[in-house]
């Protein structure tokens, strides 16, 4: 038996070394020294990249938090007109990401698209005659990003608020404060926590979003990794922005955690009861209907109506044979990826169950750290670390070995990026296992194996298949990882969306991105279906 866990315990450890290295070399990138690149990087376009990627934090930031918090507010604490829709409806925007909702708006908003055409048309005026809100600009990219990722925000505070004690806010109501004073003075300070863990997820998604910049032309860190890498063929220049951006997103999960920990406000489990809805009409109800009407209009309906407009008269002209080989490559490299992170995720959650030690906890932390780093530089470090390894490794033993651009390292950097999600659902399967399970197995003298097949695997297939569904949506939504690493001539639907947006054709993106959206519905309602089941 001990052989048996010192063995998983060394698969961990080497795993967890292999999975971090990118990041590691990534972050060495810092202290090496500048080339002449760099200096025309510093003294060009570097101030831009920092200016830019703040002002689109600071931006996202301002935005989810007022359409995530006010909606989950009004949803959490009062009845109204459609509410119940809207307790899910709200979320649809994850369905469609982000580079997505750009195309359509830059398709329906920009100088020539299909809305402001029809404008002006119908208004009989010329565009200089009109004032004009340019949607391919960096507030543009911040409002539709901020369209998209709302749902982050809304959902730790909805989740959060619904488990507050409603003897709080009825405690508040004693001292005859009006709804706009209770919510200024006790659930805006009780939901801090929750507000700045879902905008912290939120920025970092739109910071390390490539997508979006890329088709509104706007210059940041991540946009900056690509010119670098492929304008001045520069892998090392390119590295030494992606450290940067790097060392920028574990600041603000640092922040976060500060904050966090700082900051608790906690009800007491005794007189714990679920808030009571106050049921709004009239004017009230109206209010309230179209504060949450308005996101979930134009993060989710709008763009979802005009992509099946345009999908109509398109997709003839697309879908063929090469369109059928990439949907192919994408579901196949979706299915695989999915399936092996799965398996590596149980081995590290098993691991720390078996062991018990603080050192098995630490591998596993350090692994979930992979989530955090964007794609961009995920892709980056992955190369980075494969060129080291051939320079020094393989060529002592004088023989090639190239996992560069190939199907190995896609599948590598999938695993080093989506990892932490798939361990946090098995995290969550083993904690609803009592520990009597393993005393009784080990009592009985029945051996590891035996236990782990016929007890563990039973009681977490609905956490197995939970990993395997959202890794599966996460690899098939993936844009700037895949772009990176992938082999020549290798298309998934998001590159394919990117291409044909790239040579200005919008309506014919609608294929590829209705394909991303159908299979990204179909693996949530599977998920819905799995989650009932598991309760």
């Amino acid at each position: 038996m001990k052989n048996s866990i010192s063995k998983i315990k060394i698969s961990s450890f080497f795993l967890t070394l292999l999975i971090s290295s990118p990041a590691i070399i990534i972050f060495l990138y810092l202290f090496i020294g500048h080339s002449d690149n760099w200096q025309h990087l510093k003294d060009t376009l570097l101030f831009t990249y920092i200016f830019n990627s703040l002002y689109i934090m600071i931006g996202v930031a301002i935005l989810t938090t007022l359409l995530g918090f006010t909606t989950a507010y009004l949803t959490s604490l009062y009845s109204f007109a459609f509410s119940r829709f809207f307790h899910y409806g709200l979320i649809l925007p994850f369905a469609i990401p982000t580079y997505i909702v750009a195309f359509i708006y830059g398709g329906m908003f920009d100088i020539t698209g299909t809305v402001t055409t029809f404008i002006l048309d119908m208004l009989d005026k010329d565009l200089s005659e009109v004032v004009f809100f340019d949607i391919m600009s960096i507030e543009g990219a911040i409002l539709v990003m901020s369209l998209v990722l709302y749902p982050y925000v809304y959902l730790i505070c909805k989740t959060y608020l619904s488990f507050e004690s409603a003897s709080i806010i009825e405690a508040s109501k004693t001292f005859n404060l009006s709804s706009w004073q209770i919510l200024r003075k006790v659930i805006l300070p009780i939901s801090r926590p929750a507000i700045v863990a879902g905008v912290t997820l939120a920025v970092m998604e739109a910071v390390a979003d490539f997508g979006v910049m890329d088709y509104f032309g706007v210059n940041t860190f991540v946009t900056g990794i690509f010119k670098t890498w492929f304008g001045m063929g520069s892998v090392e220049d390119a590295a030494k922005l992606a450290s940067i951006l790097m060392s920028f997103v574990f600041l603000l999960i640092i922040l976060e955690r500060v904050q966090r920990r700082n900051k608790i406000f906690k009800s007491s489990g005794k007189d714990f009861k679920p808030i009571e809805k106050e049921k709004l009409t009239g004017f009230k109800s109206f209010l309230a209907f179209f504060a949450c009407f308005i996101p979930f209009f134009f993060g989710f309906l709008l763009p979802f109506i005009q992509l099946c407009f345009w999908f109509s008269i398109s997709y003839k002209e697309i879908i063929d044979e090469d369109f059928m080989t990439t949907l192919y490559q994408t579901l196949t490299l979706a299915i695989s990826s999915a399936t092996l992170i799965t398996a590596l995720a149980l081995l590290f959650v098993y691991n720390v169950r078996k062991n018990k030690d603080k050192t098995s906890s630490i591998l596993t932390q350090v692994v979930k750290l992979g989530y955090s780093i964007p794609g961009a530089v995920v892709a980056v470090g992955i190369l980075s670390f494969f060129s080291l390894l051939d320079r020094y490794i393989f060529d002592i033993f004088s023989s090639t070995f190239i996992i560069s651009g190939t199907i190995i390292a896609i599948i590598f950097g999938y695993c080093v990026r989506f990892l932490a999600i798939s361990i946090n659902n098995f995290e969550a399967g083993f904690s609803r296992i009592p520990q009597t399970y393993d005393d009784a197995a080990e009592i009985l003298d029945v051996d590891e194996k035996r236990t782990f097949i016929k007890v563990f695997i039973p009681l977490l297939k609905n956490s197995a298949f939970a990993s395997f569904i959202i890794v599966f949506i996460e690899v098939i939504k993936e844009l700037p990882l895949t772009m990176i690493l992938r082999p020549f001539n290798y298309d998934t639907l998001p590159i394919l969306a990117l291409e044909l947006t790239q040579q200005s054709q919008i309506v014919e993106s609608s294929v590829p991105s209705m394909f991303i959206i159908l299979i990204g519905m179909i693996s949530v309602i599977l998920l819905a279906k799995n989650m009932n089941k598991a309760h």
